[in-house]
């Protein structure tokens, strides 16, 4: 069987994360499924071996790339498409589609059209696919509720964990901080984290604050406070096992990929009370408002303060991750490749 991937995200954070972590188990899984990814050329160093490639590129969120992509499929003799995100090609071959969360409809967007695009694309990836792939039991319930997908079409398939992500390696040679892994949208708080952590910089003076996973510029020169950028996963993973804690306050999540890599690192995790955020870290995290700065500083000030709960919380957050591996998410996505054809 001939299964097309669109790989042009390969080499982004997120769905990029996603596409490269599933790809390499699904072909580790030896299976009689050839895999044909539809990206441009320079994605050729990202892929694993044995993997087909076929040469295409599109502007996202485009017309273009669902026109010129279906027609991409449709000449490549396949028997089944998988969309890694929720823009699905026109094409005659069928499809399989994973929506990792439903952010697009909840967040405010400068343009209005841009909700519209979301809404009308989401309804019509849920029509046009044999199966809906997700990534938390907390989005499937969204699907049902919000997209009126039927719940016999929906496959729960968690995230995995990167093997680098562990308490074993290096730390940052620095003074204590927490960490923040991430972009800088609305929807996930950080404004509400710098506003807890100079709660927690009036009590522990010494104690920093490390944001990592875009510019930030908008922090420069705050006290207490390291913008890191976009770091590689190495320099993540290191940063990750160093940390006093992570701390991911956002409203909204499918998954919380950061949180997962931070438990399997043996990092104690503070996360806000998002439904896919609980279900992934459970017992092994603190939970706090998102919103509410001051019991964020105290979920902070409580890790800090105490070496007894934040071993604790590590050794929870590493039992824990081991359930999130990107061989299982092949295992249950080949099922639903083999269910969809």
């Amino acid at each position: 069987m001939r299964i097309g991937i669109d790989g042009r995200k390969v080499g982004d954070f997120g769905i990029g994360t996603y596409i490269r972590g599933l790809l390499s188990a699904l072909v580790a899984l030896q299976g009689e499924e050839r895999y044909v990814v539809f990206a441009p050329r320079s994605a050729r160093k990202l892929l694993p071996a044995g993997v087909e490639l076929v040469e295409f590129d599109a502007p996202h969120y485009s017309l273009r790339e669902v026109l010129a992509l279906g027609r991409a499929i449709d000449r490549a003799d396949l028997d089944l498409f998988h969309a890694p995100h929720y823009v699905v090609p026109a094409t005659r071959v069928p499809v399989v589609v994973t929506i990792h969360d439903l952010i697009h409809l909840h967040v405010r967007h400068r343009n209005p059209l841009a909700l519209v695009y979301a809404r009308t694309m989401l309804r019509r990836a849920v029509r046009k696919s044999r199966r809906v792939l997700t990534v938390s039991e907390a989005v499937q319930r969204d699907l049902i509720a919000e997209l009126g997908c039927l719940p016999e079409q929906i496959v729960v398939a968690p995230n995995g964990i990167d093997a680098r992500f562990t308490p074993d390696g290096p730390r940052p040679r620095r003074p204590p901080y927490f960490l923040y892994a991430g972009n800088d949208k609305p929807h996930k708080n950080v404004d509400t984290l710098l506003e807890a952590f100079a709660a927690v910089r009036r009590e522990r003076s010494g104690t920093g604050l490390v944001l990592a996973g875009a510019a930030f510029e908008r922090f420069a020169n705050r006290d207490g406070v390291e913008r890191a950028g976009f770091v590689p996963d190495e320099e993540l993973a290191s940063l990750y096992r160093g940390a006093l804690a992570l701390v991911l306050p956002s409203d909204e999540e499918g998954f919380g990929l950061p949180a997962a890599e931070a438990m399997a690192s043996g990092t104690a995790v503070i996360t806000s009370r998002n439904p896919a955020l609980v279900e992934v870290t459970g017992d092994a995290a603190l939970h706090a408002d998102g919103r509410d700065a001051a019991a964020l500083a105290a979920a902070m000030l409580r890790i800090a303060n105490d070496d007894a709960l934040r071993a604790a919380l590590g050794s929870l957050g590493i039992e824990r991750a081991r359930r999130f591996t990107w061989k299982r998410c092949a295992e249950i996505t080949r099922a639903a490749y083999l269910a969809a054809v």
